[in-house]
């Protein structure tokens, strides 16, 4: 008897396949079990998963009692940019003023002990920016990393009035390298942590403090020693220099667009977009929505990509950030 796999279940096992903690793994499967059809043609289909969920659920209960208690952070809003970068490189001070968290700022090292969340306005989404504690060579919390493997991007942080930023940055990047977390471009594919034993995280490389170099020469100098292969940005949290242009990038490290609905006859809700990963089509878009949409779609109108506003297109029809759809059963 063939499977007859719902779009709702082939997006929750694309979701799996690419989910990087075992608690977003989990996540993924309960979501498969609940919307694969139950019949006898996927009996053991529903069998392997429920046998998957049990393994992960044993793997974090026997974590969470070797560990303690655990600080990691459910991600919100449209998608979570983790600050990671060596002590006193400015991060908390960015949460701050980009966001309404009120994190501990101090001039002396390890003054950010746990994760602190906060989320940033853009445009009409939230982006939750996470401020982690510090990575040096004395301090190596396995949650810090935990949360850096979950985020959807990050920015590595250094203090331009630093004694040696080029040097702060290696050591950044071999600590995150020993544990098994690259840093990419923002516009660089990932690799599955399967395929090659690494978590991929797309990132900026943010120069902290610039209104201590307002000639630029500190940054040219320790951009030409560091030839980091990531952008490179140079911002003042204080003097709120660059920041506008930083959420712009911040936005665009996590590969989503906004989405607005449309209801026929009506005027859309552009108020409250629906985030879609980048290359998101009508079918994946109808399943965000409510899953009655994606099993009895009948028809989609576009307004924006469309070649002409309220265009009908088909269920494979790639939607563009900004799109608004009107969708029908």
């Amino acid at each position: 008897m063939p499977a007859n796999l719902s779009p709702e279940f082939n997006n929750a096992e694309k979701d799996y396949k690419a989910a990087k903690t075992p608690e977003d793994k989990l996540l993924c499967l309960q979501r498969m079990l609940s919307t694969i059809p139950k019949h006898k043609g996927t009996e053991k289909m529903q069998a392997d998963i429920k046998r998957r969920i049990a393994q992960l659920k044993e793997r974090l209960e026997s974590h969470s009692k070797k560990k303690g208690p655990s600080y990691r952070v459910k991600p919100e809003g449209a998608g979570q940019i983790a600050l990671i970068g060596p002590p006193n490189s400015g991060k908390s001070s960015l949460l701050a003023a980009l966001s309404r968290a009120e994190p501990v700022i101090a001039d002396y090292p390890f003054s950010t002990r746990e994760p602190i969340p906060g989320m940033l306005h853009y445009l009409d989404i939230q982006i939750q920016l996470l401020d982690l504690p510090p990575i040096s060579k004395e301090h190596r919390e396995s949650f810090v990393f935990d949360n850096i493997r979950g985020a959807d991007g990050a920015l590595l942080m250094l203090d331009l009035g630093a004694s040696d930023p080029a040097q702060d940055y290696r050591e950044s990047i071999d600590i995150l390298q020993q544990k098994k977390i690259r840093l990419i471009q923002p516009d660089a594919e990932r690799e599955t942590e399967e395929a090659s034993g690494f978590s991929d995280i797309r990132s900026l490389l943010v120069f902290s403090k610039c209104d201590l170099d307002p000639d630029g020469e500190l940054a040219e100098l320790a951009a030409e020693l560091i030839l980091s292969p990531l952008p490179v940005y140079s911002i003042s949290a204080h003097q709120k220099i660059n920041l506008d242009n930083l959420a712009k990038d911040i936005f665009d490290l996590l590969h989503v667009i906004r989405v607005y609905s449309k209801h026929p006859g009506k005027p859309p809700d552009m108020n409250a977009p629906f985030t879609a990963p980048m290359g998101c089509d009508v079918m994946g878009f109808a399943g965000l929505v409510h899953k009655d949409f994606a099993e009895h779609l009948k028809s989609a109108r576009i307004w924006g990509s469309a070649k002409f506003d309220g265009q009908i297109v088909q269920r494979d029809h790639v939607l563009q950030d900004g799109d608004i759809v009107e969708l029908s059963m």
